[in-house]
């Protein structure tokens, strides 16, 4: 993930996306690449996992790619359901369980494609561009 997060960081720098927007993107992919390898991979952290980013205009559009079993459909409809707000922090809260609902409150949209091949999620979000 470390590496992930440091070639992200290098090409959306490098678009001239804002650090608010970097560290934002870099937390949604974070979540999105460790629920494939936990969910997708089975906790087996050295399958491949590929990250595309594209920028067209302000819009960043970042696809994980893996080749783990593919995505339920019951978790695809959770998914792209309504998006609920996050409870309120308190002591006993853990992200854990929330990744996605982390990720949608982070991303404009999010669309899954899945198939015996692989599963690609891919996200957009609209950044502000440094002047």
């Amino acid at each position: 993930m470390r590496l992930i997060r440091a070639a992200m960081t290098g090409a959306l720098d490098h678009l001239g996306v804002v650090e608010a927007d970097v560290i934002a993107l870099e937390l949604a992919v974070t979540e999105i690449v460790n629920n494939a390898v936990e969910h997708g991979y089975a906790g087996v952290d050295d399958q491949l996992i590929k990250v595309r980013i594209q920028l067209s205009g302000s819009t960043v559009q970042i696809e994980v790619i893996d080749h783990a079993r593919p995505f339920p459909e019951e978790e695809r409809h959770r998914i792209m359901g309504e998006v609920n707000p996050l409870d309120d922090a308190d002591e006993d809260w853990s992200p854990r369980g929330h990744g996605l609902q982390i990720v949608r409150q982070i991303v404009d949209s999010i669309a899954i494609e899945s198939n015996d091949r692989q599963n690609v999620l891919r996200i957009c979000k609209t950044v502000v561009l440094k002047s």
